[in-house]
């Protein structure tokens, strides 16, 4: 009988424990859940500083690249490898690609040189010249002794270039030479070999004169001068009959700009006065040069900003008269967007 009762309450323990017969009652289980992700978002550096970001992110490991970018400023983040906003992990490394800011220009070596050639040569580098004129008993008058920054030197494009020049120590003369009949090519090697500065200006009425030769000079041949003193010669021009001629022009794309641009013409790197003009970007559709020559000449126009007083060269273009029609070549020195370049501070 005891054995049976003990075998009887066995089982109602065992069923107690296992539940049965009881719905309120028992072991209950929990379904398990995903842990939140908490890991952190990568930030947005694109447009910072490598300044800003290692006050703001002090943290994180951060690996640079650098590239040149004319848009924009020197240490800002342009590119990262990891997306804003991304989850990244402890340890992870941001790989950035960092401006440069705009690539860097050579100065070249202009002593010796006239320095209204080497102001002009500077402006069509994009750079500023400043002049400061000094004693000097081998450098002649008027020409370069030195530049600071000194040459083979690179500085940022819009920078300022003193150029030092010569105010020689004593009295040396020349005699201009005779340019009347030469071409202008022949003309300016030789202003150049005599230390005489050249400007060209150009006659419609030149009678029979052959197309692009010297026909008149500003300065009698023989009149004695100080080194590079400047001679005006003028040039048969369009209405010369047997003149090869061409226009050259460009097509303004710049309608949201304003502000007035100065533009200098050169030929063969010689100022032509004459053409120098002011002109209004949002009021300028086209500008267009008409020249004419018999030989190969090379044809730039320096454009600067009356506002930012920067400086650029909108193109330099190689013509050959030889062939017909003339040919030209710009050599990939057409930059459409130096108006807008100019304008930027």
């Amino acid at each position: 009988m005891n054995k049976k009762i003990s075998a009887i309450l066995a089982a109602v323990l065992i069923l107690s424990l296992s539940g049965c017969g009881n719905s309120g009652g028992g072991f209950t289980t929990t379904a398990a859940t995903e842990a939140p992700d908490e890991r952190a978002e990568a930030p947005n550096f694109v447009g910072l500083t490598l300044e800003q970001i290692g006050m703001r992110y002090p943290e994180l490991s951060i690996e640079t690249e650098y590239r040149y970018d004319e848009s924009a400023p020197k240490e800002t983040v342009l590119e990262q490898d990891i997306a804003a906003g991304t989850k990244y992990s402890d340890g992870t490394v941001f790989h950035l690609i960092v401006s440069s800011g705009a690539k860097l220009v050579e100065i070249d070596d202009y002593t010796g040189r006239n320095i209204d050639d080497a102001q002009a040569l500077l402006e069509k580098q994009g750079l500023k010249c400043d002049i400061i004129h000094a004693e000097d008993s081998e450098i002649p008058i008027n020409c370069v002794i030195r530049t600071q920054p000194a040459a083979r030197e690179k500085v940022e494009p819009g920078s300022s270039v003193i150029c030092y020049v010569s105010l020689g120590s004593g009295e040396v003369e020349i005699a201009v030479p005779d340019f009347r009949g030469l071409s202008v090519e022949d003309a300016t090697k030789l202003a150049k070999e005599n230390n005489i500065a050249l400007t060209i200006s150009y006659k419609q009425d030149a009678g029979d004169a052959a197309p692009g030769t010297v026909l008149e000079q500003g300065i009698d041949p023989e009149t004695i001068v100080e080194p590079n003193t400047r001679v005006e010669v003028f040039i048969a021009g369009e209405s010369a009959s047997a003149s090869g001629k061409t226009t050259i022009s460009v097509t303004m794309k710049n309608s949201n700009l304003v502000g007035e641009f100065q533009l200098k013409y050169y030929i063969d790197g010689t100022l032509v006065e004459e053409k120098t003009e002011i002109k209004e970007i949002s009021l300028t559709k086209k500008i267009e040069w008409e020249v004419s020559g018999s030989d190969v000449h090379t044809y730039s126009i320096v454009v600067t900003s009356l506002e930012t007083g920067k400086s650029g060269v909108l193109y330099e273009m190689e013509v050959d008269f030889t062939q017909n029609p003339p040919k030209k070549d710009h050599h990939d020195t057409f930059d459409s967007g130096i108006f807008k370049k100019l304008l930027n501070d």
